[in-house]
């Protein structure tokens, strides 16, 4: 059996000519097609947690070799001296003769070369007609050259690919009413077969026959292997840690071929269930794959982005958030409470939504905070086992709240203590309102402008990262829906 890798855009092409519609095809170099097969492998690799595959195409084209001296197959009628005939019975009668090879082919009784001309003929019959002279015999008059197609030339007489039983002559004459055979002398004849497969068939990737084509394949044969090789992988993914999905090639008589089997746009699957969701509150977090790593990156993810705005945006004048502790400090908050100025000028025109305070509460921590007139609490906080990123507490003012001066935050704990992070002073976000529509978010590196207070996109292509990154300056809850991540195979 012969086994060849070939890869997911095809096989690299040699220039073997061959006309199609006024162009040259290349394909790639001839190979053997035996009757154990042919086989043709795309090569995939495991995904943990597949849910399916696609292909978009496996195209087959086996373009049978039909030119060339053909396949030797040995002696099919043994010497004789003298006769007046060869009597051929090729092995297989499925198989065209494509030429005989006759040695020590000489006159009988004096033993001299035959000199082929237009009075001296190689004449083949089947079934007593005669089908083949070699060289024709010439036109006359009106009358055209007949029995023409093949060919001879020492000891090898070429024939147009005839099917079945052969009777060779030696004929002396112009015309098939006036043909006088000759005696002759020959060595053991041996017969040369055409050299196309005969009786191609194509089993998929489960074994199943996908196309038959009965007796010598002397045209280009193409088949659609999408459906075979889809289904096969579809399986294949859920359960086995990879492997190579096979295409076999079958001829029932061995045959040459150039095979090319053309597959694009494989892609395995893992299809991720519910509606995938994350609160962004302005600095960047990211919507995390649900369920076992896949063990490689996606090439891309599939799903419906559905972005609902909340009606704010980070002001500017927001402190960062530090992604490290990095022996961070600041005031540790307890019953006497801590204050945070904001100068009148960065507030202008602006009305205030949320106020969020960052740090590190301890374990069971209660904050209440007063800003404008109100007072607000943020109850049952759980702290780090140990010192990590500082966190941000929010709070809601209830609505928008028109800045008319300076900001004043008082922050005090009723209960626990809270590390309230000074950058150098104690750091706020501040959240003010600001309207949907125009708004940027951008989600696994597709950046959405919004339209209103919720945007639907419907089939999106996120990057193929394992878990998808959201960014925006806008208060808004991001949710992936149908879901899709894609691999390559």
């Amino acid at each position: 059996m012969t086994v060849t890798g070939f890869g997911l855009v095809g096989v690299e092409a040699v220039a073997v000519g061959v006309s199609t519609g006024g162009y040259a095809l290349l394909l790639p170099p001839p190979v053997t097609v035996p009757p154990a097969g042919h086989v043709l492998s795309t090569p995939w690799r495991a995904v943990a947690g597949a849910t399916g595959a696609r292909v978009g195409r496996a195209l087959l084209t086996v373009d049978p070799v039909t030119s060339g001296d053909g396949r030797d197959v040995g002696v099919v009628a043994p010497a004789k001296q003298p006769t007046t005939s060869i009597t051929v019975r090729p092995p297989d009668p499925r198989v065209p003769t494509r030429a005989l090879t006759i040695p020590r082919w000489v006159n009988a009784p004096d033993g001299e070369t035959f000199p082929w001309s237009a009075d001296l003929h190689v004449v083949v019959r089947q079934n007593g007609q005669p089908v083949v002279a070699a060289p024709p015999l010439p036109a006359v008059g009106y009358v055209p050259a007949q029995l023409p197609g093949g060919s001879v030339s020492g000891s090898r007489v070429t024939l147009p690919d005839l099917l079945g039983d052969l009777t060779v002559t030696v004929v002396a004459g112009r015309s098939l009413d006036a043909l006088t055979e000759l005696p002759f002398a020959h060595g053991d004849v041996r017969l040369r077969a055409a050299p196309m497969p005969v009786g191609l068939h194509v089993d998929g990737p489960d074994g199943d026959e996908q196309l038959a084509v009965g007796g010598p394949v002397r045209s280009r044969v193409s088949h659609d292997l999408a459906p075979a090789l889809q289904r096969h992988l579809a399986a294949a993914v859920r359960t086995e840690p990879g492997g190579s999905a096979p295409v076999t090639l079958r001829s029932d008589v061995v045959g040459d071929a150039h095979v090319q089997l053309d597959v694009r746009d494989v892609v395995i699957e893992r299809a991720l269930d519910g509606r995938l969701t994350v609160e962004c509150d302005g600095s960047p977090t990211s919507v995390v794959r649900p369920g076992v790593a896949p063990g490689r990156a996606p090439t891309r993810t599939r799903a419906d982005v559905t972005v609902t705005h909340h009606g704010a945006a980070l002001h500017p004048a927001s402190d960062p958030v530090p992604t490290a502790d990095a022996d961070l400090g600041g005031p540790a908050v307890r019953d006497e409470p801590v204050t945070r100025r904001v100068a009148a000028a960065t507030l202008a025109a602006e009305r205030l939504v949320r106020v969020g305070v960052v740090g590190w509460p301890s374990a069971g921590t209660d904050l209440s905070l007063a800003v404008l007139g109100r007072t607000l609490t943020a109850t049952g906080l759980v702290g780090p086992a140990g010192r990590s990123a500082p966190q941000v507490v929010w709070f809601d003012l209830g609505g928008p709240v028109a800045v008319d001066g300076p900001l004043e935050v008082t922050l005090r704990a009723t209960r626990g203590t809270f590390g309230w992070l000074a950058a150098p002073e104690p750091a706020l976000r501040l959240a003010v309102e600001a309207p949907a529509a125009g708004a940027h978010v951008t989600v696994g590196g597709l950046t959405l402008t919004l339209t209103g207070p919720e945007t639907h996109v419907p089939g999106a292509s996120l990057a193929g990262t394992d878990g998808w990154d959201v960014s925006t300056d806008q208060l808004v809850t991001v949710a992936l829906s149908s879901a899709v991540m894609e691999f390559a195979p």
